[in-house]
């Protein structure tokens, strides 16, 4: 696979840092947004089998995580507002770069509630969405004064580390969390308060406006997903006007379904998905 890798200056000054897996002559291109607090290099194994089916995937290390930060990662973000410009001009060069194919949009977990955002705010021009355990709606008996007090404690103690996550939920396969433990470039420690407000406010952003997804969309989410919860995708799917939309719930599955016991099936879902959507210009007839 020829692997690229560069930087990109956003509208605020922030250097991100970009990766590319190109194939020659590509079918299709797909833009992937990594989840809260992880980075873009956690996808290599799904890069690999899209790329043998003829897609050239772009993915970049959002703000606060991985190698877009100098020095340890701190998930810490200011706005979601701003993340979604950066992705709106993440996929316009991913549009450029690999131009007259179908083009698609991949995010998972809080960059599948971005994407969710992305697509309600910005109606891109993509061929089809991929939403793995999007962060769209709360958790079930989420403390309404927590909720209430998050703007104030954003506004004032923007970096206080709020809300820790439980790593232990990402996947049923405990060498996958012993993975994700040690690498360097996840952050694990609890998510600072602006991060985790503005979160919550995307979220209710999407839950507002979900009638308005008109995009073909595949929904995945494991049943027993401790860090997103399921019904947000259930809300989504019920509430988009797409007329290609689809909903696979994995029985027993965690937060991290490519990294869990069902991941095989998984990527062969979504890579099907991804190939029945672009004309195959191999194909006779």
């Amino acid at each position: 696979m020829k692997h690229l890798e560069t930087t990109y200056k956003t509208h605020d000054g922030i250097e991100l840092y970009l990766q590319a897996w190109m194939v020659d002559v590509p079918k299709a291109s797909l833009l992937l947004v990594h989840g809260l607090g992880e980075h873009s290099s956690r996808y290599l194994h799904l890069v690999e089998k899209l790329h043998a089916s003829g897609v050239s995937v772009f993915t970049f290390d959002g703000r606060g995580h991985g190698k877009s930060v100098k020095g340890d990662p701190t998930a810490f973000f200011e706005s979601y507002e701003d993340y979604l410009r950066d992705i709106d001009s993440l996929f316009g060069k991913v549009k450029s770069y690999v131009p007259g194919v179908p083009a698609f949009i991949y995010g998972h977990s809080m960059g599948g509630g971005l994407v969710a955002a992305y697509v309600l705010k910005y109606n891109p021009d993509t061929k089809g969405v991929i939403l793995s355990s999007p962060a769209i709606k709360e958790a079930e008996g989420t403390s309404k004064t927590l909720i209430a007090m998050s703007s104030v404690i954003s506004k004032y103690f923007p970096k206080l580390k709020a809300l820790k996550l439980d790593a232990q939920k990402i996947s049923r396969i405990p060498a996958e969390v012993e993975k994700y433990l040690n690498d360097p470039l996840v952050y694990t420690d609890a998510v600072p308060a602006r991060t985790g407000y503005e979160l919550l406010q995307m979220m209710r952003f999407i839950q507002a406006n979900a009638s308005k997804f008109k995009l073909p969309v595949l929904l995945i989410h494991g049943s027993d997903d401790g860090l997103t919860n399921p019904k947000g995708s259930e809300l989504l799917y019920e509430k988009a006007t797409s007329a290609d939309k689809t909903l696979k719930v994995f029985p027993g599955g965690f937060h991290e379904l490519i990294n869990d016991l069902d991941r095989e099936e998984v990527i062969k879902l979504i890579v099907a998905w991804i190939g029945s959507r672009f004309i195959d210009p191999y194909s006779k007839g």
